[in-house]
């Protein structure tokens, strides 16, 4: 009896254990996964490619940031090792197409190279 209750004990402190790590990403795909195949795509291409964001922010007065909480990790050689597997928040940045036939989400494109970035969540 006292066995049963100790390997019960056992498997319910791992389960606690493994729940304590932090978020877990949405997305199977690292950071710089999405940043390379976001590159070049119009807004609509984007919720294709990821859905709908948790949150829209106008920015400057004409940009639109769209962020997705908890969605991806970061991941790579050129990481050090203490953020490699870090779960963050995906932030794409959006300007107005130029071009005035451009419409609805298709008149939406990345805003240069630094139009797809992340943020770290808050620690508690």
């Amino acid at each position: 009896m006292v066995g049963k209750i100790s390997a019960a004990g056992l498997v319910l402190a791992l389960l606690l254990g493994a729940g304590c790590r932090g978020p877990r990403a949405r997305s199977e795909r690292s950071f710089d996964e999405i940043q390379a195949l976001a590159r070049g795509k119009t807004a609509a291409q984007i919720l294709a490619l990821l859905g709908e964001p948790d949150s829209r922010q106008v920015v400057f007065d004409a940009d639109e940031r769209w962020i997705w909480w908890n969605y991806t990790f970061l991941d790579g050689e050129d990481l050090p090792p203490e953020l490699r597997g870090q779960v963050v928040h995906l932030e794409i940045t959006f300007e107005r197409s130029p071009d005035p036939s451009a419409s609805g989400e298709s008149a939406w494109r990345i805003s240069g190279p630094l139009g797809v970035s992340y943020s770290l969540p808050a620690r508690s």
